[in-house]
């Protein structure tokens, strides 16, 4: 079973914790020169949207780490993705709650899309065996480049899945 919902009040802020994988779709509405992602190095980094795979399988599940990502990073940052956000508006986040880890799927998916960049390698990826878990694109993402990359994976999980899409005001 699937099951789909789109919200712009964060709801999984009143669910229980449930676990999953997500893709946050950040904007940066300039270009950065510089940014320094912990020991990963510094980089420079265009303008327009990127896209930044993750999971949540810890205590807080979904719910925690969606919080997390929607305050800015503050003095010190935990993850590679704080140190973008210090920078970076959170416009939507796509999470789809199961049991199974979804994101080096997903992450091979944007990495073979023609439209999809990879702009600093090793981005979120110390865990995983993943080239990155940070996509750029130049435009606006499309929601059906989303939806192919979350279905074409989903649709044979065995277990009921949820997937919600979170539009977040642009200012955070």
């Amino acid at each position: 079973m699937l099951r789909c919902r789109l919200t712009k009040a964060p709801s999984w802020a009143y669910h229980t914790a449930v676990k999953g994988s997500y893709i946050l779709i950040l904007w940066l509405d300039q270009p950065l020169v510089g940014l320094q992602v912990g020991r990963l190095g510094r980089f420079d980094l265009h303008a327009g949207y990127y896209l930044y795979v993750g999971s949540a399988f810890g205590p807080g599940g979904l719910r925690a780490r969606l919080a997390h990502h929607q305050r800015r990073a503050k003095a010190r940052p935990h993850w590679h993705i704080d140190y973008l956000r210090m920078q970076a508006h959170l416009c939507e986040a796509w999470t789809v709650t199961s049991s199974t880890h979804l994101e080096c799927v997903w992450c091979r998916a944007l990495a073979a899309h023609p439209e999809v960049t990879l702009p600093i390698r090793g981005f979120g990826a110390r865990d995983t065996g993943c080239a990155a878990h940070l996509f750029y694109l130049p435009r606006p993402v499309r929601s059906s480049l989303l939806t192919a990359v979350i279905l074409n994976d989903v649709i044979h999980q065995p277990e009921p899945l949820q997937i919600e899409v979170h539009r977040f005001d642009a200012t955070t």
